[in-house]
């Protein structure tokens, strides 16, 4: 039978039970930046994060666990609905589920910070070279672009 959880502190605690169902490197903390209902954040000691979020009210035992990423900007963070049947069902589906495309989406994240760090670079080393070549020429960055006056 699911579980009902009306109060922060009853989503807390299943949290908390969850994360010790995770493994014993797993810890829990507020997740301040979650208005639409109950939430915590669940951390493992390699920094992954998940956002453990009851996003209805009305369907307190339905819960969303989103992969937390450095930079959602680009790709988007994996989630699973999950029933909150029990905390060792969330963890194993956490386990069996979001696990798997965390580990994928946080590879294409670093690949896309890589090659935007190289793009930078390059950018930055033609736009110096070309400035030398500008007697009084200068070099000013902005976001994603570099200009030479």
């Amino acid at each position: 039978m699911p579980q009902e959880m009306t109060t922060q502190e009853q989503f807390d605690a299943f949290a908390d039970e969850v994360a010790r169902r995770l493994g014993t490197h797993c810890r829990t903390a507020p997740n301040d930046e979650y208005a639409r209902g109950l939430a915590r954040l669940i951390i493992d000691d390699e920094g992954r994060a998940l956002r453990l979020c009851q996003p209805d009210d009305r369907q307190p035992a339905r819960l969303k666990v989103y992969a937390a990423l450095p930079d959602d900007s680009e790709v988007q963070a994996p989630s699973i609905g999950v029933t909150a049947s029990s905390a060792q069902h969330v963890a194993r589906e956490i386990t069996r589920r979001l696990y798997p495309l965390h580990a994928e989406i946080s590879q294409q994240a670093a690949q896309l910070t890589a090659r935007k760090e190289a793009e930078a670079r390059d950018r930055r080393a033609v736009a110096e070279a070309s400035a030398e070549a500008l007697p009084g020429a200068q070099v000013q960055e902005q976001y994603r672009r570099t200009d030479v006056y």
